[in-house]
């Protein structure tokens, strides 16, 4: 009898062992996560005059489907699909600011952007600031990427609104909507879409 239970246990330990085995192997077998990074378009490094003017950029708020690291892609109807292995290398609402900021600046001369959250020494220098919500930014799955923001601008030293609110929709397409490289770079574009209407909306407010 003992010889039958030593081999009863000698068999579930080999199960077990085999088991444990294929959780490691599959495991080991899963694709590695993949980081990307929105950009400004390039342009030439310019230094800044003195007497620039300043805008302030932000803060831009952001859904909260979006205010994660994973890449996240608009399914059939309401579905949203979250890619766990494809993440952005710093928090999304950090990436727009940054890239709004960079686009505005390299379009205009005389203009010096600063990006939100700034200093409070600073804070009494800024001329105008950009102010927005971002209620949809990502791509589905024939590649369209759609941004849609809501933003203003406003005159901090008059104290007044300088662009009124306005809702405003940028649409660009990916080359393939499964490589979120591409993905990614087609975001880039919708992004410096809505900076060039920034900028001519200020380039408009400073020649007045």
């Amino acid at each position: 009898m003992k010889g039958r239970n030593d081999m009863y246990l000698t068999a579930r330990s080999i199960t077990l062992c085999a088991v444990v085995s294929l959780l490691i192997a599959a495991c080991g077998s899963s694709p590695p996560v993949r980081y990307f990074a929105l950009s400004p378009m390039d342009s030439e490094q310019r230094q800044d005059p003195d007497d620039s003017v300043t805008l302030g950029v932000g803060p831009l708020r952001l859904p909260e489907y979006l205010n994660r690291s994973q890449l996240v892609t608009r399914g059939a109807g309401s579905e949203l699909e979250v890619d766990d292995y494809s993440r952005w290398a710093e928090p999304l609402t950090q990436a727009i600011l940054r890239v709004v900021s960079a686009d505005v600046d390299n379009m205009m001369n005389g203009v010096m952007v600063i990006t939100f959250p700034w200093e409070a020494v600073v804070q009494d220098d800024v001329d105008y600031r950009l102010v927005g919500e971002v209620t949809r930014f990502d791509a589905d799955r024939s590649g369209r990427v759609v941004l849609d923001i809501q933003w203003a601008i406003s005159d901090v030293s008059a104290e007044e609104v300088a662009v009124p609110p306005r809702r405003s929709r940028y649409e660009t397409r990916a080359a393939r909507s499964d490589d979120p490289a591409i993905v990614a770079s087609a975001m880039n574009d919708a992004l410096a879409m809505f900076s060039r209407d920034v900028a001519s909306e200020l380039e408009a407010i400073l020649q007045d």
